[in-house]
Parts: structure tokens; sequence; C-alpha cells
């Protein structure tokens, strides 16, 4: 816990300790996250790709410049085991805030993520007794939970277009279901107006 809070504390340290930056207006973004999970539930799990979309906007609170958005992103991970594949892809509907921290051209940001299921589906593969046993299906709309988390990531403005560039990686701190929680890497492409 104290490293959590070390992490949150720092960011918001450094930007209190400088000049007002320009906010950011409106903005869209999307691109590919390489989504994982870890857990209790999980073993030998890898990544699946899924897309990534949705809207910003920069604002202050109470002084503090904050970069917040919704977007859809995606969940999910890949398992393989002796006899049998398994893959869940889930999409959720997260609202995010980050903290920006201008370092030369480059913004680093910390922030945080609460996201909600929307839909996805799943799919098990298993050699059962010689004959290939292949189940897919799509989840119900309670198949997984709430999921929340903490996020850090760099992104880097292309000239004065207002386009930029940027990877994210996002640690899941919750359990949408148990025993997994879901991590992973978001590589995206925006344009603020």
């Amino acid at each position: 816990m104290k490293k959590v809070l070390l992490i949150i504390a720092l960011p918001l340290c450094l930007v209190m300790g400088q000049e007002q930056p320009e906010l950011p207006g409106w903005g869209v973004y999307g691109g590919v996250i390489m989504a994982s999970a870890s857990g209790d539930s999980v073993d030998g799990v890898e990544a699946v790709t899924l897309p990534g979309f949705g809207v910003s906007k920069g604002v202050m609170l109470g002084g503090l410049p904050m970069q917040v958005g919704v977007g859809i992103h995606g969940r999910g991970y890949h398992m393989e085991g002796e006899g049998f594949h398994s893959e869940l892809k889930a999409n959720y509907l997260d609202v995010w805030a980050q903290v920006p921290y201008p370092l030369g051209p480059v913004f680093l940001g910390l922030g945080f993520n609460v996201g909600t299921f929307i839909g996805g589906k799943s799919k098990l593969e298993a050699d059962f007794f010689g004959e290939e046993l292949v189940i897919e299906e799509d989840l119900a709309s309670d198949a997984l939970g709430l999921d929340f988390g903490l996020n850090v990531g760099a992104s880097y403005p292309i000239g004065d277009t207002g386009a930029q560039v940027g990877a994210m990686y996002v640690l899941g701190l919750g359990e949408p279901t148990d025993g997994i929680n879901f991590n992973g890497i978001f590589l995206n492409a925006g344009y603020s107006f």
C-alpha cells in the first residue's frame, strides 16, 4: 500500500510544483491493447490483441491538470495447457483519468480507470478421448464484474499538429471474476482539437 501511495503522490507533487501547462481540448484516440491476465485462476497466460478507442478532454481539478476520458477497451487472455486451449475476449466501457507531467516533449502520466463489462466471447478447444471439442459462446451480461486499476503511460506529440502517439500500461487491481486480474499494454494514436 505504501508503494501505491508513493506512486500516486510523486506525480502529484511534481505537477503542483510547476507552472500550469496548457491543457489539450477534446480529443479522440484509438489503438491496440495487448491484453493479458494474472491471478490464482490462470496459469501460462499469453496476451491477446484487442482494439481500444475513445474520447478525451483536458480539465483542471482544483488547480491540478488532468486528462479524462471515456472509451471502449478490450480485456482478455489466451491460455494453453495439456490438451486444451482457452481464450477470453471482453469489451469494457471505461472511464479514466490521468495526471500528465511534461518532461521535455514527452508527457508522462499516472492515473486510474474504472470499467464495466459490456460484452465479449469465450472459446474453449479441448481433446476429449481423441475427439476435438470446440465451444464458442457469447459471454452473459453478468459474466464479468466491475474492473478498476492504475495506469501509467507516456505520449509524444507529432509536431504542432495536435496528433500524438503513446503507450500505456494498465495494472488491474479489481477481480472481475474470481482469481483473475486483467492487465495490458495499450499502444495508441490520437488527435486533440
